[in-house]
């Protein structure tokens, strides 16, 4: 975050290149500060935490979300930003917890086309892949 600020925030219209890398870090700080808070005050101590870390589902979850991440990054350029998002964040949601298939549908979709909009709005464009057919 320190870094990414010395690059410049730029202003809501006109982003600096340090901005996103900003925004991330103190995201991956609230969530952190939240987990260790929440770890501190867990009624089961330290112990509990270490067995759930270390269970073999959660293992096959990490591997699964890394390799969920990598085919994202190949697929985004052929497929576009919207079907490519939109794929991965249904098994993000669907791995993590959503327990029915029409939620995680319209949850990866609504936030797939707010990220859309948004990062739209502020002039960014995303690969189109498929979608394209030819018109750009």
């Amino acid at each position: 975050m320190f870094i990414s600020n010395r690059l410049g925030l730029g202003k809501f219209r006109d982003p600096g290149p340090g901005l996103m890398p900003f925004l991330v870090g103190l995201l991956l700080f609230l969530v952190s500060l939240y987990h260790l808070i929440s770890s501190i005050l867990k009624v089961g101590g330290r112990d509990q935490t270490v067995k759930e870390a270390g269970s073999q589902s959660n293992l096959w979850k990490i591997s699964l979300l890394s390799g969920c991440l990598f085919a994202y990054e190949l697929l985004l350029g052929k497929l576009g930003y919207l079907i490519a998002t939109f794929l991965l964040l249904s098994i993000l949601f669907r791995v993590t917890g959503s327990k029915k298939w029409i939620a995680t549908l319209i949850f990866s979709a609504l936030t797939t086309l707010a990220t859309y909009f948004v990062f739209n709005f502020l002039g960014l464009r995303f690969p189109m892949g498929i979608l394209n057919l030819g018109l750009g």
